[in-house]
């Protein structure tokens, strides 16, 4: 076993149960959704963090040569993912029969949960360049993240974060795409 798959066991972990941890709100709200009106915010919250889950999986691949199997990769590790499993399991509400609206759940939970997001992101960044492992390149997606993540957690009014959250998943694809072009 490698130090990276040592280390990536555990991040794997907490990252796979997040991702189940939105998926599983998905499927209890649905199961709910005659007795609350389901919108649009929440759902594309849960996207958003989903597709910001799997982007962040796929970002770890290339410091496999980088990141020592030690205690404090570990803990790293530990509050990195953690976080992200955190803001996970506040995008759906427990018991949806309890919201009347489920845009009204997403404005109270959406700054923890893009709070949770950012910071990280901006402890994964930071390790990453405690590494020597982080390119510049990478810096105009990690810009447009912190400033749509900031700019979504005090939008008010369901117009602008709908447009929000639009113009934020639109930006996976787009560097997915432009990735290969310039050797992301």
């Amino acid at each position: 076993m490698t130090a990276f798959e040592f280390v990536f066991s555990l991040f794997g972990l907490l990252l796979g149960l997040s991702l189940a941890e939105v998926l599983g709100g998905l499927a209890r709200t649905l199961k709910q959704r005659r007795l609350v009106r389901l919108g649009w915010l929440t759902p594309l919250l849960g996207l958003l963090v989903m597709l910001d889950l799997t982007s962040s999986w796929a970002l770890a691949y290339p410091l496999r040569d980088a990141v020592p199997a030690n205690f404090l990769t570990l803990v790293i590790g530990l509050f990195v993912t953690g976080l992200y499993f955190l803001a996970a399991t506040l995008v759906f509400p427990d018991d949806a029969s309890k919201w009347a609206d489920l845009d009204d759940y997403y404005f109270e939970h959406k700054r923890q949960v893009l709070g949770g997001m950012l910071a990280s992101r901006m402890l994964a960044r930071a390790a990453q360049f405690g590494l020597g492992s982080a390119g510049w390149i990478y810096f105009p997606a990690f810009a447009a993240f912190v400033v749509l993540a900031i700019a979504l957690m005090f939008a008010k009014g369901r117009r602008l974060n709908l447009a929000i959250l639009l113009l934020f998943l639109s930006l996976y694809p787009l560097f997915a795409a432009l990735g290969p072009v310039l050797n992301l």
